[in-house]
């Protein structure tokens, strides 16, 4: 595989939910948010949290009438099927399926979810049907909520009416507490900022401040977070002011003012997560010129050699020092498949390639493949 033209375009809006990731690098969002097809396999996890969403947002909207687990189960089927069968379409997505492989604890995060799903539709059969007087529908699942002008925008996971007032839901699949620097466990800082920026919007829209902000994990009790409308109103500020200063440099990316890898921010922590980063240059260019942070497992140079081993894989053999055949990295392991790696087959030596998501073996000073390993030509 080869790396084509990755597109810019202008932000159309920014959502609570990628408001921190374009404070982390600016154009791996912009990569996403102009349609670009990803270059890297996703995690697993949060492909299946995507299907855990799916199927609390059916739950909340009464859609699982019968409330049997039976009904439950046919559905966590049919969105798993219909999930992996769009990911078999992707040729770095379909690496991961099926997900009840890539995922070590599946059955434990289907129990969870189904659980989850059970006990949202019991609460929606039981919650009060929209009224007359409120025309607006200011309750319910994914409720979209925005800006006048639509600059910051998406959806709610869930608001809620109690006696006391309006409160938010937010359902996570995955972990939602961090340590902090001083070691104390928290709510992660995104979900924060998402929850605030939803909160803001919730009052934009309806003129009601919601009463509680709360992060609905799969597994445990609920998180209640501490905020004030004013740091959500200052928030949703800030979101607005990101907008307008992001397309200006976006446009002059792509009038050819600045380069495009300026937008980015590449370290060890960005670039792990990012899957654009075969694209990046400028996760090259830091990585290379770096020794201290811990880089994710990738490997760019020349071809020098590819053997075959006696377990039917092969071992390639690649110079890192563009200038040198002295410093040469073996990865084992790499499957022979051509729909595994369709590069491989017409790959001569001399070729210059990168090889992304190895597996570093400490005793031997090499790499091994993983389930995730992608091979791109660079030359």
């Amino acid at each position: 595989m080869q790396i084509g033209d990755l597109e810019l375009k202008q932000l159309l809006r920014i959502s609570p939910s990628r408001y921190t990731a374009i404070l982390s690098c600016l154009l791996r969002e912009v990569w996403i948010s102009s349609g670009n097809d990803i270059l890297l396999p996703p995690s697993p996890v949060a492909e299946l949290g995507s299907i855990v969403h799916q199927l609390l947002e059916v739950a909340g909207r009464g859609q699982l009438a019968e409330a049997t687990k039976e009904q439950v189960d046919e559905t966590w089927t049919r969105l798993i099927n219909e999930a992996e069968d769009r990911m078999l379409q992707s040729q770095v997505r379909g690496l991961l399926v099926p997900l009840s492989k890539s995922i070590p604890d599946f059955e434990v995060r289907r129990l969870r979810a189904c659980k989850r799903a059970m006990e949202i539709t019991h609460e929606s059969k039981s919650a009060p049907r929209p009224s007359p007087e409120d025309p607006l529908g200011r309750t319910g699942f994914e409720l979209w909520v925005e800006t006048d002008d639509g600059a910051v925008g998406g959806y709610i996971d869930r608001a809620k009416k109690t006696d006391a007032g309006i409160v938010l839901l937010d359902y996570k699949s995955g972990a939602v507490l961090e340590r902090d620097t001083s070691g104390a466990r928290g709510v992660k800082g995104a979900y924060n900022d998402q929850m605030e920026l939803y909160a803001a919007l919730y009052h934009h829209k309806f003129g009601e401040w919601p009463v509680d902000l709360e992060i609905v994990p799969l597994q445990g009790g609920v998180v209640r977070l501490e905020w004030e409308p004013a740091s959500a109103e200052r928030l949703l500020g800030s979101a607005l002011r990101l907008l307008r200063d992001v397309n200006v440099k976006i446009t002059e990316a792509q009038s050819g003012k600045i380069e495009a890898t300026s937008l980015a921010s590449p370290n060890a922590e960005n670039c792990r997560i990012c899957l654009f980063r075969p694209g990046c240059q400028a996760y090259w260019t830091v990585r290379e010129n770096d020794l201290i942070q811990n880089w994710p497992h990738d490997i760019r140079g020349i071809l020098r050699e590819k053997i075959a081993l006696h377990n039917g894989m092969l071992c390639l053999r690649i110079s890192t020092n563009l200038s040198s055949t002295d410093e040469v990295i073996g990865i084992r392991n790499i499957s022979k498949s051509p729909q595994r790696h369709p590069l491989l087959l017409g790959l001569q030596e001399g070729s210059h390639l990168a090889v992304y998501r190895l597996r570093y073996l400490r005793p031997s000073n090499d790499y091994t493949e993983t389930q995730s390993t992608v091979i791109y030509q660079t030359d």
